[in-house]
């Protein structure tokens, strides 16, 4: 078979393989052993949370701010086939840009664990850089709708500015944490946050009950947020 279809073979399946073989490792720890059970049924849902020392929002709350929190980027390491029938995929790291939709606080009774649905935009046909360097995204290309979940620990800030050229793209602008250095990037400005005070009350919802809860949990080293040039 095509190497293509044992990657899609392997994550289809992946899960059946992992909780037999968990469950059948006595040497697994308790971990291990609860992920294969999964979370509780109910969730806890926020819109807002802080980690990393980065606050993030929901989009749903961040357009009722004056501050933009819901922009986030991942870069993930994958293969890429260049279609169905390509036999030598290549390994890259590729960013990807999009908002947080929600957030999900997962309980698996021993731990918990906090996931960001987020909505991400097509790479193919909704981003492409600029001349001088500066990377556009067209947030209404959307794509990966089958793969929406990422772990809040991996999330980064970015924040996304309307280009005056085109209403259509919007520049794509990154946070700098305070005592983080890195390199010198003309997509870093100085800009000023000042991190959101809210309730701490959790909603625990049901699969068809809607949270308008702004709550705030932390989870992070406590920080200011800045942008440098």
């Amino acid at each position: 078979m095509s190497k293509n279809w044992v990657l899609k073979k392997h994550n289809n399946t992946f899960f059946d393989w992992f909780k037999d073989t968990i469950f059948a490792d006595e040497n697994a720890s308790k971990t291990l052993r609860k992920l294969p059970d999964g979370p509780k049924r109910n969730v806890i849902t926020w819109q807002g949370y802080d980690i990393n020392k980065y606050s993030f929002y929901t989009k749903a709350q961040g357009d009722k701010s004056t501050i933009q929190n819901s922009g986030v980027t991942l870069r993930a390491k994958s293969q890429h086939f260049t279609s169905v029938h390509d036999g030598n995929p290549c390994v890259a790291s590729i960013p990807y840009f999009g908002f947080i939709d929600e957030i999900w606080e997962l309980n698996y009774v021993k731990f918990s664990v906090c996931v960001f649905k987020c909505k991400w935009v097509d790479n193919n046909t909704g981003m492409w850089t600029d001349d001088v360097g500066f990377m556009l995204v067209d947030l209404k290309k959307l794509a990966y709708q089958n793969d929406p979940f990422i772990m809040a620990d991996q999330a980064k800030h970015v924040f996304y500015v309307q280009d005056p050229c085109d209403e259509r793209w919007s520049v794509v602008l990154h946070w700098k944490i305070i005592g983080v250095n890195v390199e010198d990037d003309d997509s870093y400005i100085d800009t000023y946050v000042t991190p959101f005070s809210t309730q701490m009350t959790p909603n625990i919802i049901g699969e068809e009950e809607v949270d308008d809860i702004h709550a705030n949990c932390n989870d992070h080293d406590e920080g200011e947020l800045i942008n440098i040039v």
